[in-house]
């Protein structure tokens, strides 16, 4: 299976990347640029597009064969003369009509089909803006006599930014209708769990005190757990900047040095916020694991 990039911006692009180039140069930037941003979006929903529609045909196909056993068991078991083959066919049947729900089921809530649907849907469409734009990039060119200057570069990064939004904004879409789903999904899983809960209440009163138990003991064993620490470190090309610190919800701290250390940090995982108070602004952040009784040494390397 195709590895699938991440769609990330994982560095920008240098502050002064089109200025004082000619319009050529210029032009080809913008032009590179746009075209990786397209490509990169692309591949990740065709990639993901491929899992999804190979998983959905597997599951649908499954599940119509235990529908086809499901089905045909009951005839066979009409025919049977003792009355235990009789029920041993009716049983497999329930079990397997059983087991066919529980796969559509599990289709829908981890959206295989409907995400190779919306997947489809999605990429689609930037296909066919990312196409747009090379014909109006190609018709811009063509119509120009002249040779190329500096308004036909800012009216050419108009139109790549143009393409940019609109794929930003799909995407944005897309995301937000797969959060739709994955709350419907959650609330289906939550419903099937309530209805189970409540027809095997007796049966599981026993389990449900053994887990009480334990998670009584293990919320006391995390309660006796030590805080960690964090100790972050920085690489400047030059001296030292004037930096604030933000870690999580606190307020941010103003800071000048190498590294900075925080003390009593509950474990788990934090949201590190480093930026720069001069020109030019740089922000970073990073997700921090704390471990118990352990120092988290992240490294920052500012760029400029």
């Amino acid at each position: 299976m195709a590895k699938k990039p991440d769609i990330s911006t994982k560095k920008l692009l240098p502050w002064d990347e089109y200025k004082g180039k000619t319009p050529d140069l210029a032009l080809g930037s913008i032009y590179a640029h746009i075209e990786t941003t397209s490509t990169t979006m692309c591949a990740w929903y065709w990639t993901s597009i491929r899992t999804k529609r190979w998983t959905s045909l597997w599951v649908r196909a499954i599940a119509f064969l235990l529908l086809t056993i499901g089905t045909a068991l009951p005839i066979f078991a009409a025919i049977q003369d003792l009355a235990k083959d009789k029920l041993l066919f009716t049983q497999w049947a329930v079990a397997l009509l059983a087991i066919a729900g529980l796969i559509l089921v599990a289709d829908r809530v981890f959206g295989w089909s409907s995400g190779w649907m919306r997947y489809i849907s999605t990429v689609i469409t930037m296909e066919n803006l990312t196409r747009a734009f090379e014909l109006e990039w190609a018709k811009y060119i063509v119509s120009k006599n002249a040779a190329l200057d500096n308004s036909d570069v800012k009216s050419l990064f108009l139109l790549a930014q143009t393409l940019e939004e609109e794929l930003t904004k799909l995407q944005a879409e897309e995301t937000t209708k797969w959060i739709t789903e994955f709350n419907s999904s959650i609330s289906l899983l939550e419903s099937m769990i309530k209805s189970q809960r409540e027809e095997t209440d007796r049966k599981l009163e026993a389990i449900r005190t053994n887990l009480s138990t334990q998670a009584t003991a293990a919320e006391a064993d995390e309660k006796t757990k030590l805080p960690g620490a964090i100790e972050v470190a920085f690489t400047y090309q030059a001296e030292p900047k004037k930096i604030t610190i933000t870690l999580d919800s606190e307020a941010p701290v103003e800071f000048v040095g190498y590294a900075w250390s925080k003390l009593n940090v509950s474990p788990g995982q934090h949201i590190l916020m480093v930026e720069t108070v001069t020109e030019p602004r740089e922000v970073y952040q990073k997700v921090v694991e704390v471990q118990t009784s352990t120092v988290a040494r992240p490294e920052i390397k500012f760029i400029t």
